[in-house]
């Protein structure tokens, strides 16, 4: 169970919905983060602004993005 509840982009009501919704079409499903988050929506719009423009929007070379996680995995000594 989560600490932080989720918020389900199919309740009309639900905070953050329409950019939830955005986010599902361009990743195909929902992601439990971006969930938490929407609890509040002025940083879930931070975040996928800042999202998209590093993980999803192509610029940075998907090649260094995938050696930073696994750099990071690494240095703290995480099983990637």
């Amino acid at each position: 169970m989560a600490r932080i509840p989720l918020v389900d982009p199919d309740q009309p009501e639900a905070p953050g919905r329409e950019t939830l919704l955005a986010v599902r079409d361009q990743i195909g499903t929902d992601n439990n983060f971006f969930l938490a988050v929407a609890n509040n929506p002025a940083v879930l719009d931070s975040l996928v602004a800042f999202s998209s423009g590093v993980y999803f929007g192509g610029a940075v070379d998907p090649r260094l993005t995938e050696l930073a996680y696994l750099t990071a995995s690494v240095v703290n000594a995480c099983h990637y």
